[in-house]
């Protein structure tokens, strides 16, 4: 123990001499240093048993000015936000082996500053983590982040082609908001095992995982909250296994994800009530080979991999319905004349039961198949990486862990408190107030948790079409404590098939208009070609280029973009530091059904100035179109509504200085501005439809102070 003490203390004096050599050499360099040295520290800590404190504090304000010739007379223009937010990390490592990690997270508004409430911190983050038995077996206990393969856990992300860093860094907060990362990991809770056992004789892994989580909780206040309305638990479990050999590798997964039917019974039926059963079970088989195992002296790299994949949709519903109970008796009736009767035994109601029963809605069977080649390699410093792929989805293939994106849009995030005429509102609420501002902003506060934020008064319960009274919240009404709140585009729970073909309409047609769903998305077949190449790091380029149609249907999908880098630094040594500019253009179209297309425009600056100061800037420009009438109605657009929207037009500016204060630690300021016109047409007093535009500017300043510890 002593001499693990003497070494530890040896290398951590040693880091601190290579510390204060670095923060002597050049302003360019310093930085780099700094992380590789708060890396090796980190190596260490991982060393060291015991309980460790980390985390990030943040102290900031942001202002939100909106205007618009929509918003009504008494409506708010201006949202002030001023807070301390703090993310502890405990970590407490009772061997080399294992680890606990919990994170909570602790808000304060500074406009409640002076109110007596309870402020809870949120624990966001609880896991029992380890690499055991000589690093054969990883497990987790608790949240975790899992991927299998593309058709089975895997969850779709989006790409935007040399997104400048001030966007990038904005976009990771948000998803950080929601436990989420940019990864293809999702996060789920339970319990995950991972065995590799290495090289093994002529083979060079064997690999085998197991997963089991919890996806939803069934409803426990019905009676209190309409949209309380999960009537049954929902599970997931999945197994895995594979070899790799020679730089091939043969694998397969299998995912099934099910109500708990049981779970019901935690809750009365009502008489004509109906509960679904949703079940969802994905077998898949993959086959790869990377030339780098058997090549490895060559400058190029190559291989394929490829997986098929067959799913299970079912479907069941659960009845109460009224049953009647039969008895009998001996009844005596007239016969004839009024002498004569005849005497019979008669068929009567004796009660009326309520009794359950199922009945099999929909069974579904589809499959899924996708190969794709790849290159690589680096020539006198011309780097290079391209990728081709061909898939064929069938129109009822379905999986529910591969298939929901964490990226929901449809959220209003600044000036949510602006009122606008009927018509306005409803499209506001229905269609959102930008992409851009669900992808890179959100709203994080506390605030008194009463009926009015809490809860709804719409009806009692989604099997019900009854109003409620007002005051059925009254039992809240000794509840006045501070909770959390979120304005947020993104989400981390799953969709059922149901669940999806209803939110399908409503997605931003500016991400993955084509695949919405990744590369589970179904009906679909086409293919797809990337490349991306740099030369030395100082000039980046981008190509993307696929076509998708549909398996059942005409709807043909196809996208076209390119990107640019140039690190100005990389080119000019003698300037000493960072100076990068970017720009990238990209567009989708849909040719029939509601002939969909959406453009996207982005433009970046990323300049170290001086010392610690940075100066970043970001410019997206998004137009969105719907040329189509989907629904043979008559009317170009999307419906929503009573509406039917035809364009959109979005831009954001986001620009400021960055300042290190510390290693990993800035303060931030940002001026931004927001931009979102909306045209379509709804039906007037008389019954026509008359064209209208609904127009909304932002303008934001934000500053910020944070501090990584």
């Amino acid at each position: 123990m002593m001499n693990t003490k003497k070494t530890s203390i040896i290398f951590a004096s040693a880091l601190m001499f290579s510390a204060v050599a670095a923060f002597a050499e050049g302003d360019a360099a310093v930085a780099e240093k700094q992380t590789s040295l708060l890396q090796k520290l980190d190596s260490l800590n991982q060393s060291i048993l015991g309980l460790r404190l980390g985390g990030t504090a943040k102290a900031g304000a942001l202002t939100s000015m909106a205007s618009s010739d929509q918003f009504l007379d008494q409506s708010a223009t201006q949202e002030n936000q001023g807070y301390t937010d703090v993310n502890l990390r405990f970590l407490a490592q009772p061997s080399s082996e294992t680890r606990l990690d919990v994170q909570l997270r602790l808000h304060k508004d500074w406009q409640s500053g002076v109110d007596e409430n309870n402020n809870p911190a949120i624990g966001h983050w609880f896991s029992y983590d380890g690499n055991i038995l000589n690093n054969h077996v990883d497990f987790n206990l608790g949240y975790m982040r899992v991927a299998y393969s593309p058709l089975t856990i895997f969850t779709p992300q989006m790409e935007i082609l040399q997104e400048p860093e001030i966007f990038a860094q904005n976009r990771v907060e948000a998803l950080a908001a929601r436990n989420l990362d940019t990864t293809s990991r999702r996060l789920m809770q339970g319990l995950n095992a991972a065995y590799h056992s290495g090289a093994v004789g002529s083979i060079d892994n064997i690999y085998a995982q197991v997963t089991g989580s919890r996806m939803r909780n069934t409803a426990k206040k019905n009676d209190q909250v309409f949209f309380d309305f999960d009537w049954s638990d929902r599970y997931a479990y999945g197994l895995r296994g594979g070899v790799e050999l020679f730089g091939a590798n043969v694998g397969a997964n299998y995912v099934s994800v099910f109500d708990r039917r049981l779970s019901t019974r935690s809750r009365e039926m009502e008489l004509n009530d109906t509960i679904m059963y949703d079940d969802n079970h994905v077998l898949s088989f993959q086959l790869g080979f990377d030339s780098k195992k058997m090549l490895a002296s060559l400058p190029i790299t190559f291989g394929i991999n490829g997986e098929y994949a067959m799913s299970w949709w079912d479907i069941d519903a659960e009845t109460m319905s009224p049953s009647p109970k039969f008895g009998t008796k001996i009844t005596e009736a007239p016969y004839g004349d009024l002498m004569d009767s005849v005497i019979y035994v008669a068929t009567i109601v004796d009660a009326i039961n309520n009794e359950r029963g199922t009945v099999d809605v929909m069974d579904e069977k589809g499959s899924a198949f996708y190969a794709e080649l790849f290159a690589k390699g680096d020539f006198s410093g011309i780097g290079f990486n391209l990728n081709a792929s061909y898939l064929q989805n069938d129109e009822k293939f379905w999986s529910e862990l591969a298939s929901t994106p964490n990226y929901t849009n449809n959220g209003v995030i600044f000036n949510a408190n602006a009122l606008y005429g009927d018509v306005d509102q409803a499209l506001v609420s229905s269609f959102a107030s930008g992409n851009l501002e669900n992808l890179y902003f959100m709203v994080y506060n506390t605030d008194l948790l009463t009926a009015s934020t809490l809860m709804s008064s719409g009806t009692a319960t989604v099997l019900s079409g009854n109003s409620v009274s007002e005051n059925m919240y009254w039992r809240l009404y000794n509840n006045f404590k501070l909770a959390h709140f979120y304005r947020n585009g993104y989400d981390a729970n799953t969709m059922k098939k149901m669940e999806v073909a209803q939110a399908l309409l409503m997605m931003d047609p500016s991400v993955n208009l084509a695949m919405p769903l990744g590369r589970a998305t179904p009906n679909r077949k086409g293919f797809a070609v990337s490349l991306d190449a740099d030369w030395n790091d100082a000039i980046t380029l981008n190509g993307r280029f696929s076509q998708y149609s549909e398996v059942e249907g005409d709807n043909k999908f196809t996208t076209i973009g390119a990107g640019l880098g140039v690190n100005v630094g990389r080119l000019v040594p003698s300037l000493a530091r960072k100076l990068e500019v970017q720009g990238s253009f990209e567009k989708t179209t849909e040719d029939s059904y509601f002939k969909r297309s959406a453009q996207r425009i982005v433009a970046g600056l990323t300049a170290d100035i001086w010392g610690p100061v940075a100066l970043q800037a970001g410019v997206q420009m998004l137009n969105k179109k719907f040329e189509g009438d989907g629904f043979g109605v008559g009317v170009t657009g999307l419906p929503v509504g009573m509406s039917f929207v035809q364009a959109v037009d979005e831009m954001l500016l986001l620009a400021g200085p960055k300042v290190r204060i510390a290693p990993e630690s800035y303060i931030t300021v940002r001026y931004g501005m927001l931009k979102n016109s909306v045209d379509y047409q709804t039906i007037n007093a008389v019954g026509e439809f008359e064209k209208k535009e609904l127009s909304i500017d932002k303008n934001l300043i934000t500053a910020e102070v944070t501090v990584n510890f």
